[in-house]
Formats: structure tokens, C-alpha cells, sequence
């Protein structure tokens, strides 16, 4: 069959097809709009016959109940390849045809900064990795810290997922003593102390993984799965398909990332947000930011970073003019070149929560903030519109941003989650 980027499907089979008790043709559509299709149509014919041979027609009044039924829905090629083996599941008897199509104008009505026929399948991460229930919390730990990732669903022998185990799990049931973003920022060889706590901590993924995790059909628009992420609180989610089994995850930068290419797609024609969002950040900055000055020594600059639950310290100069800021992964990554695993590890779970390393006084003698801090930094205004931050944030990978007034002096911080918090409808 030719390809095409744009394909339509047809479907014929009877009113009275059912499976399961329930009719094939509401069955189809509800497939269809759950694998995110933009719309589909069913047309009632006034007769015909199959390949029974039996003729149908509604100028026949004794069988009305059996006339031919057509279900038809134009889409992207790819989606129409996906959602095809559930469609060949229900329609046992009938016919299935599928032809290049090419668009000569598609209008929709007017929607949020999300695409309407955009869903979950369009946009997740399908290289996942994921472990079974007796996976050894060792090959748990190496993966997370090898394939640099925050979380591993934890699926049966079937496919379908049971659990998933993510760094809060991993804190809670000690199966260590650091967060996952500062253990994937330290070398290979500060990784040794916490392998070798791991036989004393639970052995398997069954004794980690929170049971029955939150999770996301793939044909769930994104503009839901956003509403989702904010309500419960969560940075990634797993993704399963029509039979329960896993096929992705869904991250909040994937979501973050549709809204860019948006952007890009339509430079002309501002996103509308839905209603009763602000049009500015400068409702969803935090203030109180933590601050210090190139010439701060390292020891307090540490120290005020830790004043902060969100690991962020903002240089500044003299008139609060924005000059640098700091991280957990600027400290860490700097103080690498300088330091042995075992004193990075030990600075590492100070941030955490730990006790101040004795030898940190020494080390970090003679050096200050500016040796640390990324700059020139990326900030914005009390004005800028949400999804103008939100481009930034994308394309320049950062988690936060500073927020400024009009001469540059520094007022508050935005961060990822309190702007998709304005994009959910």
C-alpha cells in the first residue's frame, strides 16, 4: 500500500455486531477516541449484504435490525498503525480498509496551549526500563544510577505493572542514604559506600516498590495527563496500553515539550491558557529567594543552600542584579575535580540531610561562591507570560528560573511545576 502521512480507515460491519454484550460499533469509537484519533464518523447504510450473502435493506421492513454500518476516521498514519490490532480484535466479522488520504483543510475549534489530538502515545519515552518483583535491589540501584534515570516501573512476568519504585521509595525503606539526583551526579567510584549498605537494606524490588502506582492510558489526551500530574503531585507517570501492559513513560518535560513545539509551530498565534490562569508568572513565582555574592566563601554559600528546599542559591551583586546561581550538581560537579570519592559522597549526603562533613571547613578553603556558580543565567520578568517561560526552560534545560523587575534586581524564582499547573484546563 502506498504510504502517506495521513491515512483513512473504513470500517464496515453490522448494527447488531456485538462482543462481549456490547456493540462492536460503540466499541470501535470508544478505541478510537481513546487511542486519541481526531474524531471518526459512522455511516448508516440503506442496504447491502456481507459476505453471507444475505441482503439487508430498509425497504425490507421484516429485517430492519441488520443493516450495513461504516465507521470511518482520518488520522496520522502512525496512530492509525497502533490503534489497528485493537480494531482487528473487535470487528471479528466485518471488513477493515485503510487509504492514503491527502488533507486539503482540517479546522478545529479553538483549545488550550495542549493539542486536542495529541495523547500520551505521541509524546512518551518508550525505551523503558523496568525490573521484575524479585529484581535484586542491587541491579535496581545500578540501573537508576547507569541508565540515569528517576524511577523503574515493576511489572509481572505478564507485562502488566504492579509497582513502581522511585526515589522517595528508595529513601523511605533505606535502601539509601542519598536522593537519586545527587547520587547520578557523583563519580563512579563515591557509588562504593552505598553498594555496600545495600545487603543490610530490603533485597527485592517487591520490598520497595509503592504498590499499584498512578498511571496513564496511551491514549489519554496530554492535556488530561497534565491535569493528572499536578492533582497528584507527580514528575513522571507510567504508561500502559489497552491491555494493562506497560509501553512508556510520560514525563512532565514531555509535556512541557508538546507546548514549546506549539510555540514553534504557530509563532504567530499566541497559546491561549485556559481560563482563570494567570496571564503572568508573576502569580506563581516563590519569593524569599536564598542570595549571596560571587565573594561569599563557599562554607556559607553551602550553608544558605541548604535554607532552601529548592536546592537553588541566586548570586547576586551588590544592587541584587542577577550574576549567578547555584545548584547541587554545580557544587558537586566542580568539587570533583578537587576532592576524593568519600569526601564527595559525605558533602552529598550533607545536602541531604546529613551532618556537615568535618573536612568540608578545609577544602573549601579559600574559595567562593563564584567558583561554583553557572553564569550568565537565564532569567525572566514578573511580566512574562507562562508560556514564554516555559520555552525558555525547554530549550535552555533548566528546572527553575530567576525572576527579575524591570532593572534587572531580583524578586522570586518560577519553577516547571507551577507552570504546568496553569496549563491543565
Amino acid at each position: 500500500m502506498q504510504s502517506s502521512l495521513t491515512q483513512q480507515i473504513w470500517i464496515y460491519v453490522d448494527e447488531g455486531d456485538s462482543q462481549r454484550g456490547r456493540s462492536v460499533v460503540r466499541q470501535v469509537l470508544e478505541t478510537l477516541r481513546s487511542a486519541g484519533c481526531p474524531g471518526a464518523t459512522v455511516l448508516r447504510g440503506v442496504g447491502g449484504f456481507g459476505v453471507h450473502g444475505v441482503l439487508y435493506s430498509d425497504l425490507l421492513v421484516d429485517v430492519p435490525s441488520r443493516l450495513p454500518l461504516v465507521i470511518t476516521c482520518v488520522d496520522r498514519s502512525d496512530r492509525i498503525e497502533r490503534v489497528l490490532p485493537a480494531l482487528c480484535a473487535l470487528v471479528t466479522e466485518g471488513l477493515i480498509v485503510r487509504t492514503p488520504v491527502e488533507v486539503i483543510q482540517s479546522s478545529r475549534r479553538e483549545g488550550g496551549p495542549f493539542p486536542r489530538n495529541v495523547t500520551v502515545a505521541d509524546v512518551m519515552s518508550r525505551d523503558v526500563v523496568q525490573v521484575k518483583p524479585a529484581t535484586s535491589v542491587t541491579a535496581i540501584f545500578n540501573l537508576l544510577i547507569d541508565r540515569t534515570v528517576r524511577a523503574l516501573p515493576v511489572v509481572n512476568d505478564q507485562g502488566a505493572i504492579v509497582g513502581i519504585i522511585t526515589d522517595g521509595d528508595l529513601l523511605r525503606r533505606g535502601a539509601t542514604s542519598l536522593p537519586l539526583r545527587l547520587q547520578q551526579l557523583l563519580p563512579h567510584d563515591a557509588h562504593k559506600a552505598e553498594v555496600a549498605l545495600l545487603a543490610t537494606k530490603p533485597q527485592h524490588a517487591a520490598e520497595l516498590m509503592t504498590p499499584n502506582p498512578v498511571i496513564l492510558s496511551a491514549g489519554t489526551p496530554i492535556a488530561q495527563a497534565a491535569a493528572m500530574m499536578v492533582d497528584q503531585n507527580l514528575k513522571r507517570m507510567p504508561v500502559v496500553d489497552v491491555a494493562g501492559q506497560l509501553v512508556g513513560m510520560v514525563s512532565r518535560s514531555d509535556l512541557l515539550n508538546t507546548v514549546v513545539e506549539g510555540l514553534h509551530q504557530r509563532p504567530e498565534q499566541p497559546l491561549r491558557l485556559p481560563e482563570g490562569a494567570p496571564a503572568t508568572i508573576s502569580a506563581l513565582m516563590i519569593t524569599g529567594v536564598p542570595t549571596v555574592q560571587r565573594e561569599t566563601p563557599l562554607v556559607a554559600t553551602l550553608d544558605r543552600r541548604l535554607e532552601n528546599e529548592k536546592r537553588r542559591v541566586v548570586v547576586v551583586d551588590a544592587d541584587q542584579h542577577v550574576v549567578g546561581i547555584i545548584t547541587d550538581g554545580d557544587v558537586l560537579r566542580r568539587a570533583a575535580r578537587r576532592v576524593q570519592g568519600n569526601a564527595l559522597h559525605r558533602i552529598a549526603a550533607w545536602f541531604s540531610g546529613g551532618e556537615r562533613p568535618s573536612e568540608l571547613e578545609m577544602q573549601a578553603k579559600g574559595r567562593t561562591a563564584a567558583d561554583v556558580m553557572t553564569s550568565p543565567v537565564i532569567t525572566v520578568t514578573s511580566d512574562t507570560p507562562p508560556t514564554e517561560a516555559i520555552r525558555l526552560m525547554m530549550e535552555h534545560s533548566v528546572k527553575r528560573l530567576p525572576v527579575v523587575d524591570a532593572d534587572g534586581r531580583l524578586i522570586g524564582l518560577i519553577g516547571r511545576a507551577a507552570l504546568l499547573g496553569t496549563l491543565r484546563d
